[in-house]
């Protein structure tokens, strides 16, 4: 599939590998504006996952200054390939055509009116028909809100009161019980099951039978070093049915990234009801739920309300970038382009006697030097410092393919990652790792 096919001009993604990074990555704006943040914004960014303590600090990009497609420029002008793609929020990549056009043509008409607007039907019409089971929508700003919104009607629609989070849901208290400035007592009604590996599976399973009388929702964010099996998310949706459960995915991430419909298309199974965000409006903030009109309709039954949910602009970027991978081959496009990233490292890792491994969905790529969390984070950071210096962002574990990226992006990467690795094996970094601690 070409560029041109998502709204995108060809020639101007054909040039878009990154100017040659001369020396040492210099980042002097970078480091002036975190000594500022440092002093004005707690934590220095609005989100965890973007800390510069997340990446490699001293050695990697803290501030961006603006992108175009797959590319990005830092405050200091220094150019990369992005697979950070707004924590997974930019699926179109930046400055896409598609989201551009639905701003400019619909600005004049306001951001948020002081009623309902024809954007709110049109908007979860457009999602609604691509979301499996889905009959009704709900629209909020926030992974957090769409999954906290999950929680509040799964109690209300099943009358218990206890929840199975798995993976990341979001920060708000049922989630994030055992964090600072949450009351203990929460801790009593939130199950907090691991899934990244098959020796979990059992003991979900068992928990949901022990426990199925007091447990409203199963809300499963599906793990990303690793594809779960089909069978075990069909059984799993049994179990929960089989006690009152509700089964619900947390498609914030998979959402428009797996299938069209997400995880329920992918793996070929039902949920009760989904979460989505992030790609839902390709950066835009927005989030949702989506599901039949049996569970939805009890939304109209609880106090679940947000003045921005109906903001304008949001919905109408929702509305065309659902039309972009409706109408493309965006799907199969990221899924190809992963794969050909993923074949790639994994054959030069090999080659440079490197851990590191990518694993998991293709359009969703996993970076893993070692099971050992503190090892791989080690590593992690030396790795993706040393892409950076290449021309190269990446998150030190879960990375994302966007509709935008290019066979020689891929390509570029793949040699940089050959060169980091090698740099990295002369330097001695995997010499002391244990056999049983690798990928």
């Amino acid at each position: 599939m070409t560029a041109r096919n998502l709204g995108v001009d060809e020639g101007r993604q054909e040039r878009g590998l990154p100017r040659p990074i001369a020396g040492e990555l210099k980042l002097d704006r970078s480091n002036a504006l975190l000594a500022e943040a440092r002093r004005l914004v707690p934590g220095v960014t609005q989100s965890l996952m973007k800390r510069p303590e997340m990446f490699a600090l001293g050695s990697f990009p803290v501030f961006l200054d603006g992108g175009e497609g797959a590319l990005v420029r830092d405050v200091d002008g220094n150019e990369y390939i992005d697979y950070i793609c707004g924590l997974g929020a930019n699926t179109l990549g930046h400055n896409h055509p598609a989201v551009v056009q639905a701003i400019r043509e619909h600005l004049e008409k306001g951001l948020l009116h002081s009623l309902p607007t024809e954007i709110e039907v049109t908007a979860t019409r457009a999602l609604v028909d691509l979301i499996p089971g889905a009959e009704m929508a709900r629209f909020f700003k926030t992974g957090a809100d769409a999954t906290s919104a999950a929680i509040r009607l799964a109690r209300h629609v099943t009358g218990k009161e206890k929840v199975v989070t798995i993976g990341y849901n979001g920060w708000h208290d049922h989630f994030m019980f055992d964090t600072p400035g949450v009351p203990a007592v929460l801790r009593e009604y939130t199950y907090r099951m691991p899934l990244m590996a098959e020796a979990d599976e059992q003991p979900l399973l068992d928990l949901i039978a022990k426990k199925g009388s007091e447990i409203a929702v199963v809300l499963l964010s599906l793990p990303y070093k690793r594809v779960v099996s089909t069978n075990f998310l069909r059984v799993l949706r049994e179990t929960c049915h089989a006690h009152g459960v509700l089964f619900v995915l947390d498609e914030v991430v998979t959402g428009f990234r797996l299938a069209l419909g997400g995880a329920q298309e992918f793996h070929d199974i039902k949920a009760d009801f989904v979460c989505l965000s992030k790609g839902i409006a390709a950066g835009m903030p927005l989030s949702a739920i989506a599901g039949p009109r049996e569970v939805m309709s009890r939304l109209a039954e609880l106090q679940v309300s947000t003045t921005f949910g109906g903001e304008m602009l949001s919905l109408e970027v929702c509305k065309a970038v659902l039309g972009v991978y409706k109408d493309t081959d965006y799907i199969p496009r990221i899924a190809t382009l992963g794969k050909r990233l993923r074949e790639g490292i994994n054959e030069n890792a090999a080659k440079a006697g490197a851990p590191l491994r990518v694993l998991g969905y293709d359009a969703i790529p996993f970076f893993l030097f070692a099971d050992d969390l503190a090892i791989h984070t080690k590593l992690a950071a030396q790795f993706v410092g040393a892409m950076a210096k290449r021309g190269v962002i990446l998150r030190r574990d879960v990375n994302f393919m966007s509709g935008v990226h290019t066979e020689a992006q891929i390509d570029f990467t793949i040699g940089a990652a050959h060169d980091a690795l090698v740099e990295m094996t002369k330097r001695g970094a995997f010499a002391d790792i244990p056999a049983g601690a690798r990928s």
